[in-house]
């Protein structure tokens, strides 16, 4: 664990994205010749797209601007809440979800996903006093004395209600209210996508907080793209194809999230 909690300290971001970003209602592309990559984005999850000093950043601002000089396209962010990212591909304002979104069968039914970059999962955040509480996962979490914490419509919500938990279970607007309800007592664990918990134990290892290493679920991230645009989803995947056989995706991911290959080894 003191090993494990160094890297997290030690943990920081370095790059930062340069792209023209726009929202749902401030539409890009008019006005130049240049055929435009409208990527549908939610800068709240660091490490993988947040807000850096005006721009955005983050593993999927890399992915993007790779994508887009992959495509010859002029790259725009279009800025969006997480719970619109699907309704606004889907009415044709963005042209794909690059926003670290987990494959379900239920969103497999609405649009069509790029083979997967990442394998990933949900995993816990608690306070280091606690953590010993936790050493075996799921069951640790479902007990009835456990009060749990999610980001309201996302997998680590549905991964709790399927599961149905015995104790309270609070659904939140986005991680930092899940981090405050940790800090006052509200809940006994934040469970997150690991990328975002993760980089949450790295910024409040210092006031407490610290994710468990024991992965909840296994999931796969990859881009959403509307199942009539065959075109720009075979150039994803060509895309991803070279990153994968040039070894760059590995050092992409590693880059920005340095604990990965230690987690999720059997990849």
């Amino acid at each position: 664990m003191k090993k494990t909690l160094f890297l997290f300290i030690g943990y920081c971001l370095l790059l930062t994205g340069c792209m023209a970003t726009h929202t749902e209602n401030n539409p890009a592309g008019q006005g130049s010749r240049q055929p435009v990559l409208r990527v549908g984005i939610s800068a709240d999850a660091r490490p993988m797209a947040f807000h850096d000093r005006g721009r955005i950043a983050g593993l999927e601002a890399d992915f993007a601007k790779g994508l887009a000089e992959y495509t010859h396209r002029r790259l725009v962010f279009v800025e969006l809440p997480w719970s619109r990212q699907i309704p606004a591909l889907l009415a044709g304002k963005t042209d794909i979800i690059m926003s670290a979104m987990t494959i379900t069968r239920a969103r497999d039914y609405q649009i069509s996903f790029s083979k997967p970059y990442m394998v990933t999962g949900q995993i816990a955040l608690v306070r280091l006093r606690d953590v010993s509480k936790f050493g075996d996962g799921l069951t640790d979490l479902l007990s009835p004395v456990i009060k749990v914490g999610t980001v309201d419509a996302t997998t680590g919500d549905l991964l709790i209600l399927r599961n149905k938990a015995k104790g309270a279970v609070l659904h939140f607007k986005d991680a930092d209210h899940g981090v405050q309800a940790l800090f006052d007592r509200t809940i006994d664990a934040f469970v997150y996508d690991l990328p975002m918990n993760f980089y949450l134990g790295a910024k409040y290892a210092d006031k407490g907080l610290v994710p468990v290493t024991v992965p909840l679920s296994r999931e796969y991230l990859a881009w959403g793209v509307r199942k009539d645009d065959q075109k720009l989803i075979h150039a994803a995947n060509a895309y991803l194809k070279n990153l994968h056989d040039s070894g760059k995706l590995q050092q992409m991911i590693i880059h920005w999230i340095p604990f990965y290959q230690s987690v999720y080894n059997s990849r």
